[in-house]
């Protein structure tokens, strides 16, 4: 490759936005899945405690099932981009470190009951 060709490489790789970047791998799995994870569990923390405080229970429970299947949705997007060894071992760990998060923000929005 030219140098004229990678300077366009790298110029056209500079456009690229956060999300952009993220989805199409640049950044690795671990670290696209954790932020991801982590952009999802803060939004249902914040609009999820804003439910209960004004118990509002029917967008709470449509957030809670959303959240859900947000988590399975990135578990499965792991499946697919995991080309390492013994999957099923990293599957488990990966799903049930993100399902105690999912129950711990659970209990922490719901602590806003009176």
């Amino acid at each position: 490759m030219s140098d004229v060709e990678q300077t366009v490489d790298r110029d056209s790789e500079g456009e690229k936005s956060l999300l952009a970047k993220m989805l199409g791998g640049d950044y690795g799995l671990a670290i696209t899945y954790w932020a991801l994870y982590i952009v999802g569990a803060g939004l249902f923390a914040v609009f999820g405690s804003r439910a209960v405080d004004d118990q509002r229970w029917v967008p709470y429970l449509i957030m809670v099932g959303a959240m859900m299947a947000y988590t399975v949705v990135l578990i499965i997007g792991v499946r697919a981009a995991y080309k390492g060894p013994q999957l099923w071992k990293v599957m488990s760990r990966t799903s049930s470190v993100f399902m105690i998060i999912n129950i711990l923000i659970g209990i922490s929005t719901l602590g806003f009951i009176y």
